[in-house]
């Protein structure tokens, strides 16, 4: 039996040899007679996979949400709640204030001087990239209301339009929103905002920064 007694590695940097033969910082693995050593691995965590990232919509502080819920910047668009919108708990079913908000932008598109039929003449389209919605209070049947709109920004590739919409005649806020659009070629590509539009949407963002508007459409049966 050799002199040399069992080897115990715990992780390949902590090796124990005796004193009178080796020394620890100088040593040779492959010189050691294999059925005389002992090698213990670590035991590794079990790999995870990583969740996909949630991203979350972020109220805005209070003193924010007063400045925004003005008339400042905002086109407006007055509507109804009709009863077919509501929901078995008699308040306005959750997909319909996306319809509203899609209002809301549609005038705002048309009082630019865009419309979703021209861009489909050129074989483009406009798409929503993303929709983020804070409900604050319900509407019921019968509720007037009025979506404010407002283009903060326009990219070369994207449009970012903030929603309001606030209860008449009691100027209750309901909803705040923020959607991200995209350009879309034939091929449902993300592409950049044609020039013709494009000058369209940074002439109507020029005329407006510094002053108010309005825009009334009374939505009918």
């Amino acid at each position: 039996m050799s002199q040399l007694h069992t080897l115990s590695l715990v992780h390949p940097s902590h090796v124990a040899f005796p004193a009178s033969r080796v020394k620890p910082t100088c040593f040779d693995l492959r010189r050691l007679p294999l059925r005389e050593c002992r090698l213990t691995l670590p035991l590794l965590p079990p790999r995870v996979r990583s969740l996909p990232a949630v991203r979350c919509c972020s109220a805005p502080a209070p003193s924010d949400r007063k400045a925004r819920t003005g008339m400042t910047n905002y086109l407006e668009v007055e509507l109804k709640v009709r009863d077919h919108e509501l929901d078995q708990q008699g308040v306005v079913n959750n997909a319909m204030y996306a319809t509203y908000l899609q209002m809301g932008r549609q005038e705002l598109l048309e009082s630019i001087g865009i419309s979703a039929d021209s861009v489909a003449r050129t074989g483009d389209a406009l798409a929503l990239a993303d929709l983020c919605l804070k409900f604050i209070a319900p509407l019921r049947s019968g509720d007037r209301f009025v979506v404010k709109v407002r283009m903060p920004r326009v990219t070369s590739a994207r449009i970012y339009v903030d929603h309001l919409i606030v209860k008449l005649p009691s100027q209750e806020l309901i909803m705040e929103a923020t959607t991200t659009g995209v350009w879309l070629d034939k091929d449902y590509r993300p592409v950049r905002i044609p020039a013709e539009f494009k000058s369209k949407f940074a002439q109507f963002i020029m005329d407006h920064e510094d002053s108010s508007y309005k825009f009334f459409a009374t939505r009918t049966n």
